[in-house]
């Protein structure tokens, strides 16, 4: 899967990553839109829209009567919640795929890559034993703060800053920042995870040997969309929100 994304997104590597963020928001609007046609009962849909608007119609046309309205209420009432049983099979298809993109998304996009002036956290929970402080230095970037030890839990803690987006100290199994597509940042954190795993949390390295997990802190992107600062979720939901209305006008889907 990361793969894949990497390949959409490699136009858009020189530019700004709001760029890279509406291309797969308008694709994932497009063929939601597309799986929803498919998986749903199109007429079905349709003959209960026209049917609910009648009733609604009916119900300001004999306000004179209220047993009529009452009547015409309870069967828009019962409309719509036949209405909402065929919306449900559809959506729950494409949950899936959503949660899928969304992760990917937050894995590329929610967080900035790391430099020297923005100061992270990084936590590092260990299997059985925590080793002998003989790491030395990291690799890439700068430990700002002496490592914090946490003996009847196993852990590990300090701050740091990144050099070219990337902080790496192989000693203690701990590669976190950009991976170089669009501005992303994948890799925030390590653990032992299986394929499920790896399709809902994309940003997970593997663990070294004696390593539990590792938990990241680092700094949330933002991006300034109409004097807004929107977080990446946002601009996702309404992009593709657009785009799957202008497909469902386009492809002529009933909703």
């Amino acid at each position: 899967m990361n793969a894949l994304f990497d390949l959409l997104l490699k136009p858009f590597q020189t530019l700004n990553p709001l760029w890279g963020l509406a291309w797969i928001s308008a694709l994932t609007g497009v063929m939601m839109i597309l799986v929803f046609k498919k998986t749903s009962n199109q007429q079905a849909i349709s003959k209960l829209r026209r049917k609910m608007g009648s009733r609604a119609l009916g119900m300001l046309l004999f306000l004179e009567s209220p047993p009529t309205v009452l009547k015409l209420a309870f069967g828009l009432i019962t409309d719509n919640f036949i209405y909402l049983w065929h919306l449900l099979k559809p959506m729950l298809i494409i949950t899936i795929p959503f949660v899928v993109i969304a992760s990917q998304l937050d894995a590329r996009y929610s967080r900035k890559p790391l430099d020297a002036f923005h100061p992270s956290t990084v936590t590092v929970h260990w299997e059985n034993s925590i080793p002998p402080d003989e790491f030395g230095g990291p690799e890439t970037g700068v430990l700002i703060s002496p490592v914090v030890t946490i003996a009847d839990s196993l852990e590990q803690s300090f701050s740091f800053t990144g050099s070219s987006g990337m902080f790496v100290y192989d000693a203690m199994g701990i590669r976190l920042g950009s991976c170089g597509s669009a501005g992303s940042i994948v890799i925030r954190g390590a653990e032992k995870s299986g394929i499920i795993q790896a399709l809902f949390r994309p940003w997970n390295a593997d663990a070294e040997r004696g390593i539990l997990k590792i938990h990241s802190h680092i700094q949330e992107t933002h991006y300034h969309i109409l004097g807004g600062r929107w977080s990446w979720f946002t601009v996702f939901l309404a992009f593709s929100s657009v785009w799957a209305v202008l497909g469902a006008v386009v492809f002529k889907v009933k909703i």
